[in-house]
C-alpha cells in the first residue's frame, strides 16, 4: 500500500506500508486517563512480567507498565511514550525513514511486528511476531531481537491491542554462537584430528609433509574462528579492546584478495582488484580488517554465479580511505531491509546472520569508521567501508 498526498512540487507518499495518521498526544494522554479507571487494567499489565504496551487504534501507546518503560527508557525515550507507536518507543532506526513514523516506511513491510500490526488492523485477533530492531543509544548501535504477542482487548468501546514483548536477543546469539562453534569449529577439529591420526603410520616423507602442513593450517583456522567469535562477542559488549596501529589498506585487501582468488568458495569465479593511487596508510588492526574484507569478498562469492566477476576497490580519501566489494547480483528488497540485523541471515542453516552484522560492528566499534551498500539494477551490489584516517580514542 502506498498513499499518496498532493503538494505544489511533487506526490510525497504518505505510506510505504501501514495506515498514516494518529491521535494528538493529549487526546492519547486522556484516553490514558480513561483507561486506568477500568477495573483492574494496570494490575492486569503489571502481571505481566515482560515490557507490555497497550495500544490504541491508531497504534499510538496509551498505556504501559513498568516493565515496557524501563526498556523504552533503556533505549532512550526517556521524555515518555505516551502517544509514541511501538518502534517510536523503542528507537527503531527505521522510524525516520517513514512519513508518519513507526509503519509507514519503506522497511516496515518487511518487520514481523509491522505485519503483525497491519493484519490486527485488518482482522482483530491474536498474533505472535518474532522481530529484529536496530537502535541507537549514547552514539552507539545495538540490536535486539523480540518476540512479540499481540492480542485484542475491549476498552473505551473501541478494540485495543495488548502487545507483550519478551526479548529473546541472549537467547539467539547463545544459539547462534553454539551453532557456530559445534559446526564450523567442530568441522575443522575433526580436519585437524584426522590428519594428525593419520602422521604415525605415514613412511613417505612427502605424505608427512602434507599432513603436517593440513595439521599446521587446520590448527590455524581454528584459533581464527575461535578469536573472531571471541572479539564479536566483546564487541557487542563493547569490551573489545584493540590497539590500532598505522597500516597499508591498500596492501591488507591485496593480501586478503590472494587468499580468497584459491577459495573453494572463489571456484569458477573472478576477483578483479582495483587499487586507486594515492595514500592508504590509516590506523588499523590487520587481524580485523582482513576478518571485514575477507567477509565481504566472500558474501560477494556467494551471491555471483559460475564465470561472473566481483570487484574489490581501494579508494583514497581526503578523510578516510574507501574498500569497496561489489558483485554483478541485485540483493532482493527484503534482503536490503535487514541486511545489517542481527542474527538475519540469506542462508538456510540454522543460527547463521553474523556476518555482514559482525563487519558493521567491527567497523564501527573497532576502526571508528562506516559502512553500508548500494544495490541497483545494472550495477549490482556493493559494499563500502569508509575507514577514518584518524580515530578518536584509538
Amino acid at each position: 500500500m502506498q498513499m499518496t498526498v498532493m503538494t505544489d512540487r511533487q506526490s510525497v507518499p504518505s505510506t510505504y506500508f501501514d495506515t498514516p495518521g494518529r491521535l494528538p498526544v493529549t487526546v492519547v494522554a486522556e484516553a490514558a486517563a480513561a483507561v486506568r479507571h477500568e477495573p483492574n487494567i494496570e494490575a492486569m499489565l503489571e502481571a505481566i512480567p515482560g515490557p507490555a504496551f497497550l495500544l490504541n487504534t491508531t497504534r499510538q501507546i496509551v498505556l504501559a507498565n513498568q516493565a515496557g518503560w524501563r526498556l523504552a527508557d533503556s533505549l532512550g525515550a526517556s521524555d515518555g511514550i505516551t502517544g509514541l507507536r511501538l518502534g517510536e518507543a523503542l528507537a527503531c532506526l527505521n522510524v525516520s525513514l517513514g512519513p508518519d513514523g513507526c509503519g509507514t516506511g519503506p522497511k516496515c513491510r518487511h518487520c514481523a511486528m509491522g505485519q503483525a500490526n497491519r493484519e490486527f488492523s485488518r482482522r482483530p485477533g491474536t498474533y505472535d511476531a518474532e522481530f529484529r530492531l536496530r537502535s541507537v543509544v549514547d552514539g552507539k548501535e545495538g540490536s535486539h531481537t523480540f518476540a512479540a504477542h499481540v492480542s485484542p482487548i475491549q476498552l473505551l468501546g473501541e478494540t485495543m491491542r495488548l502487545c507483550s514483548l519478551t526479548d529473546i536477543t541472549a537467547a539467539k546469539s547463545r544459539d547462534a554462537h553454539e551453532h557456530i562453534f559445534f559446526h564450523d569449529v567442530l568441522n575443522t577439529a575433526q580436519a585437524m584430528h584426522g590428519a594428525a591420526d593419520l602422521l604415525p603410520i605415514q613412511d613417505d616423507p612427502g605424505v608427512v609433509k602434507d599432513l603436517a602442513h593440513v595439521v599446521s593450517r587446520a590448527s590455524s583456522t581454528l584459533i581464527q574462528e575461535i578469536e573472531a567469535q571471541r572479539d564479536l562477542r566483546l564487541a557487542e559488549d563493547g569490551t573489545l579492546s584493540v590497539a590500532l596501529v598505522p597500516a597499508c589498506v591498500a596492501d591488507i585487501v591485496a593480501d586478503t584478495v590472494r587468499l580468497y582468488r584459491h577459495s573453494r568458495v572463489a571456484r569458477a569465479r573472478t576477483i578483479d582488484l582495483e587499487i586507486v593511487s594515492g595514500e592508504t596508510v590509516v590506523p588499523t588492526s590487520r587481524m580485523h580488517l582482513t576478518r571485514v574484507v575477507g567477509n565481504l569478498i566472500k558474501n560477494a562469492l556467494e551471491a555471483s554465479a559460475e564465470g561472473e566477476v566481483v570487484r574489490v576497490r581501494v579508494v583514497p580519501r581526503a578523510a578516510e580511505v574507501e574498500i569497496q566489494v561489489g558483485n554483478p547480483a541485485l540483493m532482493p528488497e527484503a534482503v536490503q531491509a535487514q541486511i545489517f540485523q542481527r542474527f538475519f541471515s540469506t542462508k538456510a542453516s540454522f543460527g547463521r546472520g553474523l556476518g555482514t552484522y559482525g563487519v558493521r560492528l567491527l567497523v564501527t566499534r573497532v576502526f571508528g569508521g562506516t559502512v553500508d551498500f548500494a544495490s541497483t539494477p545494472g550495477h549490482g551490489t556493493v559494499f563500502s567501508v569508509w575507514l577514518p584516517r584518524l580515530v578518536a580514542d584509538a
